[in-house]
């Protein structure tokens, strides 16, 4: 038996009747996006919808009182990756704008509990998302998390993510695997094979240091032609069941804790989020700023000059 309804599938007075505080909505927000030469454009989506199964399984095995919905993902995102054919990507304030929009929408439905699955790791999408969260709280109340921005950005935020010792051997050895490398086409691997081209082995290396990743055009003419940021030759299906298998236990915890209301605060967040220039709306506050200092400085001059 399936552990959770699709909401497709539903009336509107089926859902009227659900115990709001006993129902978890689960919805996906990841792009269509070039995974290299390796890989097809829909391995966040696919990512996503792996991991949110296996944690609804979890879930359910642990605390079957709760209703558990399902919607259709949201196949778009924003991205600095540039020059590939293929690529769905949309402004960081796009993703603000849609994503306030829809969680507000299922907020109003009543349902308290709605779990964002954001499953691109471009931290200015995570931190987009997290803004329409924090928006709707404020408005409805806490009933909306995305916390795969804390999942990426475990280490600096302190979050032990429990790795398997292979991962984590793998990690230490090969750092910086971000886009198209050794993680994403392992977990591709264990999900479904036949979705990697069997020549992602003779594929070369490409370097990226994390603190590169700020700098998109530096990125972009590093990875031209070929699409990965990092070591995909490394890959293998047993690292991609340890991968899937985490990020689902991650998700499973993280929304337990929630709908408890029980320590998911540091969830909440990305370890960027406070960084002014990442924000939304940045450059529309600056200018805000700039145009009511130039306002004030007019009338200033205005009065003076009378």
């Amino acid at each position: 038996m399936n552990p959770s309804t699709d909401i497709l599938k539903l009336t509107w007075k089926e859902i009227e009747a659900l115990p709001k505080d006993r129902t978890i909505l689960f919805l996906i927000f990841a792009p269509v996006e070039e995974h290299s030469h390796h890989m097809p454009l829909g391995v966040d989506l696919i990512l996503g919808e792996t991991w949110k199964n296996k944690a609804i399984e979890m879930i359910s095995a642990r605390n079957p009182d709760y209703n558990l919905l399902t919607m259709p993902p949201i196949p778009f995102a924003q991205g600095s990756i540039k020059g590939f054919p293929g690529n769905l990507h949309v402004s960081q304030r796009t993703i603000y704008r849609v994503s306030c929009e829809i969680i507000d929408k299922i907020a109003e439905w009543g349902i308290k509990n709605i779990v964002i699955i954001a499953s691109h790791g471009e931290p200015k999408h995570l931190i987009a998302i997290e803004e329409a969260c924090d928006k709707i709280n404020k408005k409805h109340g806490i009933c909306a998390i995305s916390p795969m921005g804390a999942f990426f950005s475990y280490d600096e935020l302190g979050i032990d993510l429990n790795f398997p010792e292979q991962v984590k051997e793998q990690l230490k050895k090969y750092p910086n695997d971000f886009h198209a490398g050794w993680i994403e086409t392992s977990a591709i691997l264990d999900i479904d094979e036949n979705l990697v081209k069997k020549d992602y082995k003779n594929l070369p290396d490409t370097k990226v240091e994390e603190k590169e990743m700020i700098f998109p055009d530096k990125v972009n003419k590093k990875i031209a032609g070929l699409g990965h940021i990092g070591f995909p030759r490394l890959a293998t299906k047993e690292l991609g069941k340890l991968i899937n298998n985490n990020s689902a236990e991650y998700i499973c915890k993280v929304t337990l804790a929630f709908a408890l209301r029980l320590d998911f605060k540091k969830y909440q967040h990305h370890s960027l989020y406070k960084i002014p220039f990442l924000r939304t709306n940045f450059i529309r506050n600056v200018l805000r700023v700039v145009g009511l200092i130039i306002v004030l400085i007019s009338i200033y001059l205005w009065i003076k000059i009378r």
